[in-house]
Order: C-alpha cells, then sequence, then structure tokens
C-alpha cells in the first residue's frame, strides 16, 4: 500500500471522531432574514395561522438574538434567500397572503414580526377562515377530541380579535360566520371590538352571516327543531343584537359597494339599510322561521333609496296565509334573483335596464297562486312591459325578438314560472298558438 493518507477502513475511531463544535455548525441551518430554522413553528397548521402565536412568540424572543448572525456561504448559494429582495417586493408579496398566512410569518423573527403589524396588511378579515381544528396544547383532553372543535375555533376568533383590536386594521373585505346570540361564545362583543377598534372607512365588501356558527350548526338544528323556549329567546336576542350591531356598522361603512348578509325585515333595519347609498350588489338571505312580515311598503322604500343598485338577490318566506304578489322598481338592477323566495310572485316589473332573471319554480307554490289568485297577469306579459332588455331568464334566452311569439323552450319554460289561469288550463305552447 502506497504511503499517504490512510483509507477509512484504517482510521481509528478516535480519529473518526468529529468536534462537536464543528457538528454543531455544520447542523446548523439557516432560513430567511439569518433565523436558524428552529425559530419556524413546528406545529400544526390548524395552530400557526391564528393569533394565539404571540404568546409563543413572546416565550421564545430570547432565541431572536440570533438574527444578526452571517449568512452561511455554502447555503446561500444553493437556495435564494427572501431578504435578498428589495423591500418593495417584500411588501407587495406579504400583501397578497392571507390571515393565516400572515400569522405564520410574524412568526420568523422578530423583523417581520414587527413589520407584519402594519394595519395596512390586514386589508382582508375573514373569520372564516380560522381553522376549527384543535390547538396543540388542546389535543389531550377528551372534549377536544372532534374534527372541528368549537371550544378551541372560539379561543382563536377571541384572540385573532384582541390581536386586531391593537394593531387597528385598514379592512377592505369583512367576513364572518357566527352566531352573535350564544351566551357562552359572546361573540356579539368580538364583533363589537372589531367594529369599534378597525377602520372601516375604506370597506367596500362585507359578508357578515350573524345566525350560526359553522362549529355549532348540528347544535343549531337540534335545537331548532325542538322550538322550546330557550331556542324561541335566542332566536329574538338574536334579532335584537343583529339590529344593533348593523346599526354601528352601518355608520362607519359609508363606502360599501356589496354586502351579504341575513336580514331581518324590521323598519329599523330597513332604514338602517337604505343609508348604504353606494351598495351596488346586495345578498339579503332569510334569517329564519319566526322573521318579520316582509310588506311591498319596505320593498320600495329599499329600491328607491339604493339608487346605484345594479344585482339584488332576495330570499324571504311568505307565510301561506298571506301569501301576495309584489311589485319592483329600479332603473339601475340589471341582475335580479328571486328564485330562493317563497309565497313571492312578482306582478309588475319597471325595470327597463334589467338583463338577467331568476325566478322559482315551486310546484306547489304555483298551484296555491293559481287557486287564490285566479287573476294574476302572465309572466310573459310582466317580463315584456317591465323589462324590456332582458336577455336571460333563469339562463333561458329570451329576446325582443321572440317577443310574438316566443319558442317552444321559452313556452315550456314559462309553464313552470307562471301563476296565471291560462297556464294552468292549457299549455305554454296551445297559449301561443304555436
Amino acid at each position: 500500500m502506497s504511503a499517504g493518507r490512510p483509507t477509512s477502513a484504517h482510521v481509528s475511531r478516535k480519529g473518526r471522531k468529529k468536534n462537536p463544535k464543528k457538528e454543531d455548525e455544520s447542523n446548523r441551518t439557516f432560513s430567511l432574514d439569518g433565523i436558524p430554522s428552529i425559530m419556524y413553528w413546528s406545529h400544526s397548521d390548524s395552530y400557526c395561522g391564528t393569533v394565539p402565536f404571540l404568546m409563543d412568540l413572546a416565550r421564545n424572543e430570547h432565541d431572536t438574538g440570533h438574527s444578526d448572525m452571517v449568512m452561511d456561504t455554502s447555503e446561500s448559494d444553493r437556495v435564494f434567500q427572501f431578504q435578498l429582495l428589495p423591500d418593495l417586493c417584500k411588501l407587495k408579496i406579504w400583501g397578497l397572503l392571507k390571515s393565516c398566512d400572515l400569522g405564520r410569518c410574524m412568526l420568523v423573527c422578530l423583523n417581520w414580526h414587527s413589520v407584519l403589524q402594519n394595519p395596512h396588511f390586514w386589508s382582508v378579515i375573514k373569520f372564516s377562515e380560522l381553522p376549527g381544528s384543535c390547538l396543540p396544547r388542546d389535543r389531550n383532553g377528551p372534549i377536544h377530541t372532534d374534527p372541528v372543535c368549537h371550544h378551541c375555533f372560539r379561543k382563536r376568533v377571541l384572540a385573532f380579535t384582541q390581536f386586531l383590536s391593537k394593531i387597528h386594521p385598514v379592512v377592505k373585505e369583512f367576513q364572518f360566520c357566527l352566531d352573535i346570540s350564544h351566551p357562552t361564545d359572546q361573540f356579539n362583543l368580538a364583533i363589537e371590538q372589531f367594529l369599534a377598534t378597525a377602520e372601516l372607512s375604506s370597506l367596500t365588501c362585507a359578508d357578515m352571516n350573524w345566525k350560526e356558527s359553522p362549529s355549532r350548526t348540528l347544535l343549531r338544528i337540534t335545537n331548532e327543531t325542538s322550538q322550546d323556549q330557550e331556542w324561541i329567546y335566542r332566536y329574538r336576542k338574536r334579532q335584537r343584537m343583529f339590529s344593533r350591531i348593523f346599526e354601528t356598522f352601518v355608520c362607519i361603512a359609508s363606502q360599501l359597494t356589496t354586502l351579504i348578509m341575513p336580514f331581518d325585515w324590521t323598519e329599523h333595519n330597513v332604514e338602517n339599510l337604505c343609508n348604504l347609498k353606494k351598495l351596488k350588489n346586495l345578498v339579503l338571505e332569510r334569517y329564519g322561521s319566526l322573521n318579520h312580515v316582509f310588506t311591498q311598503e319596505l320593498l320600495n322604500q329599499l329600491m328607491r333609496s339604493l339608487v346605484n343598485l345594479k344585482k339584488l338577490l332576495l330570499e324571504v318566506w311568505i307565510p301561506n296565509q298571506i301569501m301576495g304578489v309584489y311589485c319592483i322598481e329600479s332603473t339601475s338592477l340589471f341582475f335580479l334573483d328571486v328564485s330562493q323566495c317563497r309565497g313571492f310572485y312578482l306582478n309588475r316589473l319597471n325595470t327597463p335596464n334589467l338583463l338577467q332573471l331568476r325566478l322559482a319554480t315551486n310546484s306547489l307554490q304555483r298551484n296555491y297562486f293559481q287557486r287564490q289568485s285566479p287573476q294574476l297577469p302572465c309572466m310573459y306579459t310582466v317580463l315584456s312591459a317591465g323589462a324590456p332588455k332582458l336577455e336571460e331568464i333563469n339562463g333561458h334566452h329570451f329576446g325582443i325578438e321572440s317577443s310574438e311569439h316566443p319558442s317552444e323552450e321559452m313556452c315550456n319554460l314559462l309553464g313552470t314560472l307562471c301563476c296565471c289561469l291560462q297556464h294552468a288550463r292549457i299549455g305554454g305552447i296551445e297559449m301561443y298558438g304555436l
């Protein structure tokens, strides 16, 4: 064997023993801003995106002293470092992230934690995006083993609200799906605190489902079928809480253009809704079986006030004993959807710019109207006179060229929509002489 470096087989155990200090340096991996990888959050994603991470970050603040370490050149040659980007690019990337992702980024280092507390990063607030799974520290309890844990979801919501109250976010889009009436959840206090601390003057889109929490859906359905006194009390209490929260919301969200929410048709709520003069898209869902009565006067007041409204979706259920006909008048409306309504029939339209219309096709409702109101006008006449620019009805073409002799497809469609006496006796094709 030639003299030189011995082979690995002839190297003693003592010779093969590595230097502990060298081994420690070789195993240390660096990531963004020179923070060791041990600083990254290693728990599941269900916890990373929520506000309670601030407590864990404060507990590990003493580890962030390594942020001034020199970057390992061998590692930087293989991996492109985020901190090499210009500050403007970093801000642009952070601005595209969701709230949960921003929460994870705040765990990287103190520098990111400080920068991401800028209120403008939190322009989109969606409470429903918070995970519903159990928090890592609460996984060992018997009541926290379900896939959707309401206890942990509630902790996330309250902690997230506390965090937002400290940074005063400039919000442009706001969404939540929370039962504001539950006595132990206290989600109504969380929403009121958010409205009091957030900057909503630039808010343009709001989706506020205030009647149910996703993690309590099964419990809510069980209670609703019982119709006991406690459920009715909470039902009425939720209505009063919504009225108070909505009045506050309208006062501070004057630039709102899109609104989606369950609506309780009281005069006070309609007056508050009419103050949102810049609304262009409006979705008013049904609240429940004990909702206040929907009337033509309230509808007229709403349509007269919202002069910029372009799209309207209504879901109202009229009791059988007061089922009636209604009229909609609007010069700005070009999309109308009343397909989810029950006991609601359009006997007149005055919508010169309406392009798309969706109507209900409930056969039971149609038979009831034909028995109770045999003098109802034909829906084809109503549409031809009140919506001259109508192009589509329930996904079917409805053009001006078909005003004299509608197509066979349109005749069959009108036979399912119209409640007039003629459609009750003969089919659409025979009625129009085709």
